[in-house]
């Protein structure tokens, strides 16, 4: 039997496949910095070991799987590469190793668009591996429901059976010089899937042509074509029309882009022939993924943590928000991910956080951005009207009544959630 190491083990696509190898019977272990994250119990919660980085962790016996953020400047990277030890990249090893892919791409809904899909999958045969750090696999299955990523061109490495545009956005300004360099990545990707399914009101997606395409859309001239017949303080009435048939939903969700994953994982459905009929009753079961508008209630205050960090994310977050508790002041709490988004989106921060009771967090460093001085000074000074988060703050929070406190961001902010509700 293959035993499996990941490096990186806490990262959340590396979190979900940890878990998936380990639910195929593979011997699994990893490694990662010390502190906690917030993938750290879903890999407890399958007994999967995970060590600090050191150069004693690397066996003879292993085959070794690395995030994508380590190099050899890593010491455990570094070790299995100088002693010719099997290795793989993540990207690598997924499409080494799993066939029949459906990859959920798109600038964002990508996790809760692949945690939906594979939910409407669930009486199918199918490895799942969503974003938050969710997998769940089978030796026999006969679909790979997984979660591609445009960053650094990662879901290049991939072919795919199916793939899921969402929609495409300027994002990942570090790597991407514009929205046309997004665009074409986006094209490219698509040259290397069997079917595109596309956001047909996206008017960035109006240039992804492909011999077999398949769009949803709440504009007319999509196939998948949804109406909102209703909108309730809990969620929509949706129509969708598919060529001569339609069918009714309740979503039990609110927020626009909402309605999009969910016609985005409908279209999957459709074109693998499942029944479409089933959904509603899924509908009513499914669960968000983690850190996606997670809520928690502390007297009659209510706590939600998101894991949004694109202006066009938060913007949807705080509607969303709004429309749910219109008679609640909103507190946000939110952490800037990555110094080169925060300042080159700069304009779009300043007006999605305009009139928000904000207070700001410092920027979430990781292997891909170290603390900077100067750079953090600048990031403060786009913010100018928020109050900067300290954890004495806390304390204040606690004292106050119906509020909305959102814990916003992609890094680890979400820690402060267990100091205010005392979980």
């Amino acid at each position: 039997m293959n035993s499996f190491y990941l490096i990186g083990i806490k990262g959340t696509g590396m979190a979900a496949l940890a878990s998936i190898l380990k639910d195929m019977g593979y011997e699994v272990t990893g490694s990662d910095v010390s502190f906690p994250y917030f993938t750290t119990q879903k890999l407890l919660d399958k007994n999967i070991p995970i060590f600090t980085f050191s150069v004693e962790n690397i066996k003879d016996n292993k085959i070794y799987i690395a995030s994508s953020v380590y190099n050899e400047d890593n010491i455990e990277v570094s070790e299995v590469k100088k002693r010719n030890l099997p290795f793989f990249y993540y990207h690598d090893f997924l499409e080494y190793f799993f066939k029949n892919k459906i990859g959920i791409a798109g600038s964002h809904g990508k996790t809760t668009t692949t945690s939906l899909t594979s939910h409407f999958f669930q009486k199918e045969k199918i490895c799942s591996l969503v974003g938050d750090g969710t997998g769940f696999g089978r030796n026999d299955y006969d679909y790979f429901i997984f979660e591609a990523c445009e960053y650094k061109d990662h879901f290049l490495k991939y072919t795919f059976d199916t793939l899921v545009i969402n929609n495409i956005d300027f994002d990942h300004p570090d790597y991407f010089q514009n929205i046309n360099s997004v665009i074409n990545s986006f094209k490219m990707a698509s040259e290397r899937a069997k079917w595109i399914i596309v956001n047909f009101d996206d008017p960035n997606t109006k240039e992804i042509i492909h011999p077999n395409i398949l769009t949803f859309g709440l504009n007319e001239g999509a196939l998948i074509h949804g109406r909102i017949v209703n909108k309730y303080d809990n969620g929509y009435e949706l129509e969708v029309k598919i060529k001569n048939n339609k069918y009714q939903y309740f979503l039990p969700f609110l927020g626009k882009y909402m309605i999009y994953n969910f016609l985005a994982a409908l279209s999957v459905c459709y074109l693998y022939g499942l029944d479409l009929n089933l959904i509603q009753e899924y509908l009513f079961t499914y669960k968000r993924p983690s850190r996606r508008m997670q809520e928690y209630m502390y007297y009659d205050n209510i706590v939600i943590d998101d894991y949004a960090h694109h202006p066009k994310e938060i913007k949807e977050c705080l509607l969303e928000i709004k429309q749910k508790y219109p008679n609640k002041e909103l507190i946000v709490i939110f952490q800037p991910h990555t110094y080169s988004r925060t300042l080159v989106l700069e304009n779009e921060f300043k007006d999605v956080f305009k009139n928000v009771n904000l207070y700001l967090a410092n920027t979430f460093t990781s292997s891909r951005e170290t603390y900077n001085k100067e750079l953090e000074k600048k990031v403060f000074q786009i913010f100018e009207n928020a109050k900067p988060f300290k954890e004495k703050d806390i304390k204040n929070f606690k004292k106050l009544n119906n509020k909305v406190f959102l814990f916003l961001g992609a890094g680890n902010i979400n820690r402060y959630i267990k100091k205010l509700i005392g979980m």
